[in-house]
Formats: C-alpha cells, structure tokens, sequence
C-alpha cells in the first residue's frame, strides 16, 4: 500500500507559495458550540480539541473522529445541527459527572460497573489504559459505566484495586454477559448466511468475544467482523462455503468500518474455540480491497481442502 502526503512548501522549482489552508468547518463549528456554553476551546490536531473553564486545570478533550464520520453522511446544511447536538450533549454529561463523581478508589463501588468492550488495537496507544490484544488489530479495553457516560480504566486508577488485571477483565466480561445477551438478525447474501448481532447497549462488541453463546457458528466456529461499535458480524464456517463467506464479510467489514461511526477494525476474524483468530487484514487496493490471509486462517482452509 502507498501513502501519498501533499507538499506543504510549495510548487517545487516554480517559485510559487504553498496553497492557503483552509479552514476545517468541523472544527470551526465544535469550537463554536464549545464557547457558546461559556468554555475555551484549543485545538490540539485536526481529531481532537479541549474544552475548558477559564482557569480550570483538568480541561476536557473531545475527540472528533466518530463526528467527522457522521456529519460525512448528512448534507452540509445539517452539519451545524449535528455538532450543536454531539457537542452539548458531552458537555452536559460533563457537568452532570463533576456533581456526581464517583469515588474511584472504592472497588466495592466500582466493580459492579465495570464494562470491557473492543477498540482498535492503536486507540488511545499513547495513554496508560488497561487493555490486552484479544487478535491482531483488537484490543480489550477496560471500562466504568458510568450513569451517563462510559470511562475508560487508566493503569493509574487500577493500580488502587485490591485485584488483579486478569480478575478485572473476568469481572468485566462476566458483568456484560450478566447484562443479557444480544438480539440476532439473520440476513442471506447470496447463499451466505450473514448474523447481526446488536441490541441497546455501549458493549455490542464484547460479545464477539464469546461467538459461541450464539447460533451462528458452524463445524469450524464463525468468521466474525466488528467493523464499528455497536454491531457485530458473523458467518457460520462449513467446509466449501468458506470462500463464499468469507467474500461476504470482507464487504461487509469494510462497508462497516468506511461508515462508522466509532470504526474499529475492517477486517475479517475467525472465533473457533473460545478465541478469535486473524481471519483476513482487509485493505485498500488500487482497483479493488486487498486481503492478506492470517496463518491460522491459512492452516485451517488447506485442512478443509485436504478433507
């Protein structure tokens, strides 16, 4: 794959100066919303800004990925609506959490909440989460679910727990299942059948963690997609309908994770077993998606056809 970056110094031998920049209407509208609820607004890059009270110490960042993808899909007339809505809905979950913080120092407190659901394995790659790779490009992140939002588990904050970091996963992952499971809709693609997994919950995406709870697995488990959170993909694995699936799900992955919001992964797992397994990297080609098939995967498909 290439990577093409624009250069920023100008024409190269023309003597001519670089292009103006041009304002970012995204950002341009956040920090708009964000003033007019009476904060300061910095920008930090072209995904993130902070917010804050004049002299207050911990401002707040708001991250802009999951919104770009939103307003992408509306007209650009709708795109003020959109930021006003996304915007003051973080702000006044802000302020309803400074009233009514949660002591958490408190495990007691704590442990009924805790939550664990899947992001990109680079998310938040800078900062000291509690977090482990469940396959190549997933992570599990710890988190607290909170009354109006969720927060995500810093090393720093579960170093003052009496347990372990395998226990707070066990316990996170036992408090989503105890939530009840997810509801199933079943589609054909083609002869393929496709199962979408979702219900009314921040924690969709913890589920493809145990596939298996569910009807969509076949002799060799389930090819699995999480492209965005809040959905779940899955596509029995029968010996000589892999290929059909699996072309299935690799659209399907990518169409997912294009669309967003909250992208994760556009690739393609394999559950079998209890784990999941790299199935398939997904990529951009010039003229069509490219898939880089995982060893795994690999083993698995020249077993079924020496059978």
């Amino acid at each position: 794959m290439k990577w093409f970056r624009r250069d920023e110094s100008g024409d190269a031998g023309t003597g001519r100066p670089p292009a103006p920049v041009v304002a970012d209407p995204v950002i341009t509208l956040v920090c708009g919303v964000v003033e007019s609820h009476g904060y300061t607004c910095t920008v930090i890059d072209g995904d993130q800004v902070e917010m804050a009270r004049p002299g207050d110490s911990s401002p707040s960042r708001i991250y802009l990925s999951n919104l770009r993808q939103w307003v992408a899909r509306e007209p650009e007339e709708q795109w003020p609506a959109i930021v006003s809505d996304f915007v003051g809905t973080l702000i006044a979950t802000t302020e309803v959490e400074d009233e009514e913080a949660l002591d958490l120092k408190d495990y007691a407190l704590i442990r009924p909440l805790l939550r664990t659901r899947l992001y990109a394995d680079d998310f938040q790659a800078g900062m000291e989460v509690v977090r482990r790779t469940v396959a190549p490009g997933l992570a599990e992140i710890l988190v607290v679910d909170k009354p109006t939002s969720l927060l995500i588990v810093s090393a720093g904050m579960a170093a003052d727990w009496p347990v372990g970091r395998d226990e707070l996963f066990r316990v996170a992952r036992e408090n989503v299942r105890s939530d009840g499971p997810l509801e199933m809709v079943e589609d054909d693609a083609g002869g393929v059948r496709i199962f979408s997994l979702g219900a009314d919950t921040a924690y969709v995406t913890a589920h493809a963690l145990w596939t298996g709870d569910y009807p969509v697995t076949g002799p060799h488990g389930a090819l699995v997609a999480v492209p965005a959170q809040g959905v779940v993909h899955a596509s029995p694995v029968h010996p000589g309908g892999v290929p059909a699936a699996m072309n299935v799900l690799i659209r399907v992955a990518w169409a997912g994770f294009q669309e967003g919001p909250r992208s994760i992964s556009p690739n393609v797992y394999w559950w079998d077993g209890g784990e999941l397994r790299l199935a398939g990297v997904v990529e951009a080609g010039e003229d069509a998606l490219t898939v880089s098939i995982g060893e795994e995967f690999q083993a698995l498909l020249e077993h079924l056809v020496r059978d």
